[in-house]
């Protein structure tokens, strides 16, 4: 895992701004880093360590400066800090190259790499490191941009191809790498983290008020090629851009789709689905258990995350498991019981923390900082705490369970378009069979049967008008003055579950993908997560709403694969809580001073955007007037951001 930074164009000083943006993502890399730069007389490789034998060290790099470059301008520029996993020596130094043609900075894994250098071996290639970062290099050499089809695994890269003056950014399937890219009047530039783009001489952060609107009204985040800094723009997943590196002034890229959710409709259901995808899954745990360093997993007590450590015993059974959980002092926010159950179930070593809510007021710049962009609960502080204690403990590397609750439809929200789905066709008899179940088997489900037998019997149009209707009851008091679009998939009503997991794939999952991304890797930790194979999801998409809940249990396939690997009162909780804090508990006392400061300083910084009455809200909070609202943290945290990045509103 590392982090990547690229340049192209007029820009003064390329080598020092290169270097500048690189020291910046130190976080992702602490082992190593290293430079290329392109201009009409050659290619000039430097690198950080001088140390490193592998290294061509033509240029010195003294006081964070470059020394005794020769003016001439550059065309491109790559650099690339080094988190070492997969073969540790200085072999695998990046910026990496193939016989000088092809050069390459790759932050991520491609977890089949063994197999694919096989198969390429097959072909004639020869390799001189143990690294997947030069099998991609090999594969695009043999198979050009159609490479990142065979590649199972998670990456955001920069391929230069020198023969033909083109450099590729491309980004995994579905997002769990990051890499954005900006285009000024300077030239163009990319990296892992926006953080690095502060290094720009011409950079000036100015706020995406859309892209807020749509964070503070629909919790949306990394749900479109958008940032919340204007000209700041993601690769979007599956999906890659290039670049003409000979252009003087480079014209803003086309986005191309290499890859495609496979949701489509099927009359054709999988044979043995059940052993199907626990044969996939369990190879998914394996290869992302492929490490030259120690591993270990995070451990909620949920199904998901129990999941991945059952898998990890099944498939080294002789191993010690390191995993971390993180606990509360309130019993309501606790999963620690159902934690320990699955530890002692496969001997695994625990680790627990308590987030510490004072640490929290303490460290929120500082993590507002690594995440680039405001978040949208106090949960993100508990997952900075795992990966922190990873780091303490010296695990490089951790599995998650990120992924399944949108692509198994985990949360709450599921039944909606279940119900939905079960009317349209007409499939009364199970609707009803399985509705008595999941009462019993759900909290608070009645509301969204409710919606759902609306959602399909009442007119569209008047469904519109109510969500439009509530979102304006929404900005009233604190968005106002500006005009606003309603973006059509915020009215949109998913038709049944492989609609919904669709949605939720694109428009919920990737704002968590984001933040695990962030929080591993400030504690330069790498995160893996299992369920996310690329094999995986299209035999979830072949499944009919009945196989994906059935008896009355989402996540059915799940469940059914797990019998022998889980303790059966994990396998059947009935009492999901995703990954959360006490946060109203936090905001009333531990974090009350924190929430005051910021809340009272909006209408100072953002007048004509938000106005003064959320404060008033939040003291009606404090005094048990009104129930806590998850907008208070998005506020608070918006302001934190605007004054970490000195944003201009």
């Amino acid at each position: 895992m590392c982090g990547v930074v690229g340049l192209i164009g007029e820009y003064e000083n390329p080598p020092n701004v290169l270097l500048s943006m690189n020291r910046i993502l130190g976080h992702r890399g602490p082992d190593d880093e290293g430079f290329v730069l392109v201009d009409d007389g050659g290619v000039h490789h430097l690198a950080g360590d001088e140390t490193n034998p592998s290294s061509i060290s033509r240029f010195r790099l003294e006081n964070s400066k470059i020394e005794n470059f020769p003016p001439s301008k550059i065309k491109i520029g790559l650099g690339h800090r080094r988190l070492s996993i997969i073969d540790l020596s200085p072999k695998g130094h990046q910026p990496m190259s193939r016989d000088n043609r092809y050069w390459i900075v790759f932050n991520g894994e491609i977890f089949n790499y063994i197999e694919i250098r096989d198969e390429l071996i097959g072909h004639g290639f020869e390799f001189n490191t143990d690294t997947d970062t030069e099998v991609i290099l090999a594969a695009y050499e043999k198979w050009g941009l159609s490479c990142f089809e065979k590649f199972n695994g998670m990456w955001g890269l920069a391929i230069l191809d020198l023969k033909k003056q083109k450099v590729h950014l491309c980004r995994d399937r579905y997002g769990i790498k990051p890499l954005y890219y900006r285009n000024s009047s300077c030239g163009f530039s990319f990296a892992s983290e926006i953080k690095a783009f502060t290094a720009l001489p011409d950079w000036c952060a100015r706020a995406n008020e859309a892209v807020i609107h749509d964070f503070l009204f629909k919790s949306l985040l990394d749900h479109s090629e958008e940032t919340f800094f204007i000209g700041v723009r993601h690769v979007l997943p599956g999906h890659y851009i290039t670049i003409d590196i000979n252009e003087k002034i480079v014209r803003e890229p086309q986005q191309i789709a290499w890859y495609n959710l496979p949701f489509k409709d099927t009359t054709d259901s999988p044979v043995n689905e059940v052993s199907k995808f626990k044969q996939l899954f369990l190879d998914s745990v394996k290869l992302r258990m492929r490490s030259d360093v120690k591993i270990g997993s995070c451990l909620s007590g949920g199904l998901d995350s129990s999941s991945i450590v059952g898998a990890m015993r099944a498939l080294a059974p002789e191993s010690r498991i390191e995993t971390i959980t993180a606990c509360s002092k309130h019993k309501q926010f606790d999963e620690s019981e159902y934690a320990e159950m699955v530890t002692n179930f496969t001997d695994s070593n625990s680790s627990k923390i308590f987030p510490d809510p004072s640490k929290l007021s303490k460290t929120i710049d500082k993590i507002v900082w690594h995440q680039d962009e405001p978040f949208c609960s106090a949960s993100i502080f508990a997952q900075w705490c795992v990966f922190e204690k990873a780091k303490h403990l010296g695990i490089p590397v951790m599995l998650d369970g990120q992924g399944a609750d949108e692509t198994h439809c985990g949360y709450n929200s599921y039944l909606r378009p279940y119900v939905i789905g079960q009317l349209k066709q007409k499939n009364l008899k199970s609707l009803w069979r399985n509705l008595k179940l999941i009462r019993q088997n759900r909290r608070k489900v009645i509301g969204s049967i409710l919606r759902g037998f609306l959602d399909c019997y009442i007119p569209s149009f008047i469904n519109d008008l109510i969500a439009a209707r509530k979102e304006r009851i929404k900005k009233k008091g604190w968005y106002f003055g500006r005009k606003r679009i309603i973006d059509s998939y915020s009215l949109a009503r998913e038709k049944n579950l492989k609609e919904h997991s669709e949605f939720m794939i694109q428009h919920g999952m990737r704002m968590l993908l984001h933040w695990e991304d962030r929080n591993s890797m400030a504690h330069s930790v790498e995160s893996r997560v299992p369920f996310l194979d690329y094999r995986i999801l299209p035999l979830l998409a072949s499944l009919s709403d009945q196989q994906r809940v059935e008896g009355g249990w989402s996540k059915s396939i799940i469940r059914k694969s797990m019998y022998g690997l889980l303790p059966d009162e994990v396998i059947y909780r009935k009492d999901k809580m995703g990954f959360v804090t006490p946060e109203s508990i936090w905001a009333k006392y531990e974090c009350k001073n924190l929430y005051l400061k910021e809340l009272d300083e909006i209408s100072k910084h953002w007048g004509e955007l938000i106005g003064p009455k959320i404060k008033n809200s939040y003291e009606k909070f404090l005094s048990g007037e009104k129930a806590y609202d998850p907008i208070f943290w998005k506020i608070l945290c918006l302001n934190r951001w605007r004054s970490v990045f000195n944003v201009k509103l």
